[in-house]
């Protein structure tokens, strides 16, 4: 386990070449370990509930990024290493959006209110490293990436924790970016829970009965699932809003077999539809659901996996739910009605 060490010049090489891609995970990590904000794990760690527990007891603590490099039964696989609690305090959050160690909470508030009121629309490119390797047919497998079984009761590996669930609104043409918790059931299945209030929830209604094509992104800069996870309103493009964070467009590239875009270098996007149709739901859960409660097993649409894109090397990104005595959530929601 490193943390706060010197620096290979391997690891120097590589960052400066991912620098030329733009803002995603490979920089956010090397911004995190320049701030002595991440810990690489290197001894043997369990994907079965024991990345959790340490996950939680290190936020406990207001603790450091994690990178699990050494997950049994993952040594071999496409992915072999999982990013977690990269914005799970303070600190970290200051750094994701270029402010001073002293800004409050309400300072922070101040700054993305002001910052969100000017969107920056997304980039189309070509190509980029999210290319890097494609798998499709029999060849997909999502057990090759190392999610985990987050809690005890968890009804099985959930791979959608901090990700990005990319749909588009059928009607306006606008995209959809939000954080909704996925179970891997299957190699090229994903149990998803869809809520009809919610963004994506209303676009399955727009194409019902037709199946509804998704994109989920696994891995880039944490403006991703800072945005995703935000209440925007329904005219906001979270893609939009994470430019406006980075003050500069996201690059996004054409899926292979869906009608999406996703960044062009992310770590991992797994392609797919869902079927509208609930004969063809399965069960999906339990599973400790951020509020701090459990959220109970019940039938959930299926995520059909078409294609899979991932880098060389890719680093999934997950995150531990649940809410713990001391959380952000407090501090920051007396400050918001304060400002």
């Amino acid at each position: 386990m490193n943390f706060g060490t010197d620096v290979a010049d391997d690891t120097r090489q590589r960052r400066q070449a991912d620098a030329l891609t733009g803002p995603d995970q490979r920089t956010w990590i090397a911004a995190l370990e320049a701030a002595n904000q991440l810990c690489r794990v290197t001894a043997p760690v369990d994907w079965d509930e024991e990345i959790g527990a340490i996950t939680r007891a290190n936020l406990s603590l207001g603790g450091p990024a994690l990178l699990f490099e050494n997950i049994i039964g993952h040594e071999n696989t496409w992915c072999t290493k999982l990013l977690t609690s990269a914005i799970g305090n303070r600190d970290q959050v200051r750094l994701l959006l270029g402010l001073g160690e002293g800004t409050d909470d309400s300072g922070i508030v101040r700054h993305l209110r002001e910052t969100f009121k000017k969107p920056m629309p997304p980039r189309i490119v070509d190509t980029g490293p999210v290319k890097e390797n494609v798998v499709e047919g029999a060849d997909i497998d999502l057990f090759q990436f190392p999610a985990p079984k987050w809690h005890a009761v968890d009804g099985g590996r959930y791979i959608d924790t901090f990700c990005g669930v990319v749909t588009e609104d059928r009607v306006t043409g606008r995209d959809n970016v939000g954080c909704y918790r996925g179970q891997i059931v299957a190699r090229d299945k994903i149990a998803k829970l869809l809520v009809p209030s919610q963004g994506w929830g209303g676009h399955m209604q727009e194409y019902q009965p037709e199946p509804m094509p998704v994109a989920v992104v696994y891995g880039w800069h944490d403006v991703l699932g800072f945005c995703a996870g935000s209440p925007f309103p329904k005219d906001i493009c979270e893609w939009d809003m994470m430019g406006a964070l980075l003050g500069r467009p996201v690059e996004l590239v054409a899926c292979e077999t869906v009608p999406l875009h996703v960044p062009a270098s992310a770590e991992i996007v797994v392609e797919g539809f869902i079927d509208p149709d609930p004969a063809t739901y399965v069960m999906e859960g339990p599973f400790g659901e951020y509020p701090g409660y459990l959220g109970g097993a019940a039938p959930a649409p299926v995520l059909q996996v078409t294609r899979i894109t991932h880098r060389n090397d890719p680093v999934l990104r997950g995150t531990l739910e649940g809410i713990r005595p001391g959380c952000l959530n407090e501090d920051s929601i007396t400050n918001f009605a304060r400002s």
